[in-house]
């Protein structure tokens, strides 16, 4: 499917189709040569084996002649002679092997020219099918995500690693992971984000930021820079439609004339997408549009850019939180209604799936660090000492801090319950599931268990098998992560691995 670009090329798009149409030229001379080197080196073998066999066997015989002797001396024992054929048989044995690494280097890299794209952003499919990324070109620019995750791809023994970067209002997070079954972390680094660096999505001291990505690359000594990335705090619009039946190529047009006239925004300000749901013939369309601000995009993408890294994806947190939940429950979560929720420091991420597919989003402005206020500005600390409180007692009840932390989780836990009654008063019959938790502050001492008790309480469900579950694919994927430590990396790296895991070519 191709990329309907939201504006004409401007400035932005020339230099980034510039650098791809660069990169790229620059990768199909490395693979010219990688095949010249591979193509040497086999007409080199079989001239040496054809023309030069007696040669060779001489000047074998001659540098292997400790293990002819040796040989010899087995053979005696067992009354067999074969010294004059170990020559003959090691020109044999490594010239194969030769031939075979060679052709092997360079079908890799005419796959990596012919496969390796630019910088795109996933979108939504129209087709019932789940995708999430687009194989478009040539608009390189970052559209909005699919609203249906692409389960994590199986790969052979050249996998390549992919780069999952969150960039969060308190810590960024790195993860370097294998794809595979299962997938394999070979690397990961976690680091502060400077104070004023990031706020709700934005960069607003980008020196201080780069500085802190540098250290966390130099931390985590990776060995690529291929990094699928999102930006903690960008706001999703989502808004359900209901068209009439219509030809695909008609239900574009009349999408295009909704996101002005439902959503009321400037086109060109806003990147946009959309998923039809499943239908039978003859049945109106159900679609599902997303729009969010076009700048803090582009923005994002030339940082990261500059920063050195290779962005073949900017990704949404719902997304790459479900791909992490659908490894970690093994694909569970693709059925049914399920609430995924990243507590994150500065704020809560909320989104609702169903049978999947992206239902509502919602950024939701309280995150952990109000919870570490309560006691800085209660007790005169600063932010470490603070925030060792709150990890040490949590929200365990008749424990010190409970008082000033309650009314800060009361409001939260309101917001999130507004947000899932509201879905289930548009969508009757419907009921949830589980409520898949990530998000360091997750893991505060009775945070699950009060969460639980409110939603339980707040959507009136009746359901045993209803549970508020802390979502880590750890679990699931080799590591090398130490017991002690696995919970906490587990949930802190969720997005992370989501984004990495999200990686669909080859």
């Amino acid at each position: 499917m191709r990329l309907h670009p939201v504006t004409q090329e401007n400035q932005e798009l020339a230099k980034v189709i510039t650098r791809s149409e660069r990169n790229r030229a620059a990768r199909v001379r490395r693979s010219r040569k990688a095949w010249g080197v591979a193509g040497i080196v086999t007409l080199a073998l079989v001239a040496a084996v054809v023309y030069a066999g007696t040669e060779l066997e001489r000047l074998w015989h001659a540098s292997a002649l400790w293990l002819t002797e040796m040989w010899n001396n087995y053979a005696h024992r067992l009354d067999v002679s074969v010294a004059q054929n170990v020559s003959v048989a090691w020109l044999w044995v490594f010239a194969p092997l030769a031939l075979i690494a060679s052709l092997t280097l360079g079908v890799r890299y005419w796959r990596r020219v012919r496969t390796r794209s630019v910088p795109r952003a996933s979108v939504a499919s129209q087709e019932p099918a789940p995708t999430a990324v687009a194989r478009t070109r040539p608009e390189p620019v970052p559209s909005s995500p699919a609203l249906t995750p692409k389960k994590p791809p199986q790969r052979g023994l050249f996998a390549r690693p992919v780069l999952g970067i969150d960039v969060g209002n308190s810590q960024i997070k790195m993860v370097e992971v294998v794809p595979g079954q299962p997938p394999r972390v070979l690397r990961y680094a976690v680091v502060p984000t400077p104070r004023g660096s990031v706020e709700n999505g934005l960069i607003r001291d980008a020196g201080a930021l780069s500085a802190a990505i540098s250290e966390a690359v130099s931390r985590g000594g990776f060995t690529t820079r291929r990094a699928a990335t999102t930006l903690t705090g960008q706001n999703l619009m989502l808004r359900k439609l209901t068209l009439p039946p219509m030809p695909k190529q008609e239900l574009r047009a009349a999408i295009d004339w909704q996101i002005e006239q439902v959503l009321q925004l400037n086109r060109e300000d806003t990147l946009t997408d959309f998923a039809v749901m499943p239908a039978r013939a003859g049945e109106p369309n159900t679609v599902i549009l997303v729009a969010m601000q076009r700048e803090p995009i582009i923005n994002f993408v030339d940082f990261m850019a500059n920063a050195g890294f290779e962005i073949i994806r900017v990704d949404i947190e719902p997304l790459a939180m479900f791909r992490s939940a659908l490894l970690a429950t093994q694909s569970n979560v693709k059925r049914g209604t399920h609430v995924v929720l990243d507590f994150g420091a500065g704020t809560t991420n909320l989104s609702v799936f169903r049978e999947g597919v992206l239902q509502t989003a919602r950024v939701i402005a309280i995150g952990g660090n109000q919870l570490t206020r309560a006691i800085m500005l209660e007790h005169q600390l600063d932010f470490e000492q603070a925030e060792k409180e709150k990890i040490e007692h949590g929200l365990t009840p008749d424990r010190p801090h409970f008082a000033l932390l309650a009314p800060v989780r009361d409001r939260l836990f309101g917001e999130i319950n507004t947000t899932v009654n509201f879905y289930l008063t548009e969508n009757k019959g419907v009921t949830i599931d589980t409520v898949q938790v990530a998000g360091g502050n997750s893991l505060l001492p009775f945070f699950t268990a009060q969460l639980e008790e409110s939603i339980r309480h707040a959507v009136r469900s009746d359901q045993k098998d209803f549970r508020v579950n802390i979502t880590n694919p750890l679990t699931r994927m080799a590591h090398g992560v130490s017991a002690e430590d696995l919970d906490w990396y587990g949930a802190s790296l969720c997005v992370a691995i989501g984004l990495a895991l999200g990686e669909v070519v080859p």
